[in-house]
């Protein structure tokens, strides 16, 4: 319909879009981990062999950030294009920007708020959040580029150390102060160990359960050795 007929050409940024999330292998932009930060796998055949992997997660920061600006950018050349009807078109409203803004903010723990930054660089225009009390932070992206440096580009350092000091932020706002360990015991969970380490010991893990599963009790003391050695490593 784009190509043979020029009245629709204002469409192209869309399909563009389309064609860009419409891929098979995009493992590489996805976390390792699931979206509460575990690892999980699967077993599937290739080629007569049996393959287990890791199920890949959601969208890495990268990629979420990459999207919402090609979503912006087609924002800003449809409606530039678009006839007088289609001028206010919006492929992402104010509600799912402040919703995107605070699920990075307090869900993701990513203080430096990126979102408002890539809203004014796409469109020229500052980005007014709909939330009430959206902007009270106590943390930004003065110190997350502190926090950047000390890391010294380790991603995981990086992850957990952000997790830390910002659920440590969200508890200072609460009248008590009841499940702050908790919190911070889950930031360890699912951000203390590299992307390999964290995928070894998912294999040790399913492997200890088929383990015990089939009464191999020697593979089970194994396996609980290596993993009372694994633990103590961190």
């Amino acid at each position: 319909m784009i190509q043979n007929d020029e009245e629709k050409e204002w469409l192209q940024p869309l399909l563009d879009i389309r064609n860009e999330l419409d891929v098979h292998q995009d493992r590489h932009r996805r976390d390792f981990r699931r979206l509460r930060g575990k690892v999980q796998l699967f077993e599937r055949e290739s080629k007569g062999e049996k393959i287990i992997q890791n199920i890949p997660g959601p969208y890495i920061r990268k990629w979420r950030e990459i999207w919402l600006r090609r979503v912006l950018e087609a924002q800003v050349q449809v409606r530039g294009n678009a006839p007088e009807e289609f001028k206010d078109i919006s492929l992402i409203t104010p509600e799912e920007l402040s919703e995107i803004r605070r699920i990075w903010l307090e869900d993701k723990h990513e203080f430096d708020d990126s979102l408002p930054r890539i809203y004014e660089e796409v469109t020229g225009e500052v980005f007014h959040d709909i939330r009430v009390g959206a902007d009270d932070t106590l943390l930004g992206s003065d110190e997350w580029d502190i926090l950047e440096e000390i890391c010294l580009g380790d991603a995981m350092h990086l992850e957990l150390m952000a997790k830390l000091l910002d659920t440590e932020r969200q508890f200072h706002t609460k009248y008590r102060r009841v499940g702050i360990y908790e919190s911070l015991e889950k930031c360890f969970d699912t951000s203390s160990r590299s992307k390999e380490e964290a995928i070894s010991n998912a294999h040790q893990t399913r492997d200890l359960k088929a383990a015990s599963d089939q009464g191999d009790v020697e593979k089970v003391k194994q396996l609980t050795w290596g993993s009372i050695k694994f633990s103590d490593s961190f």
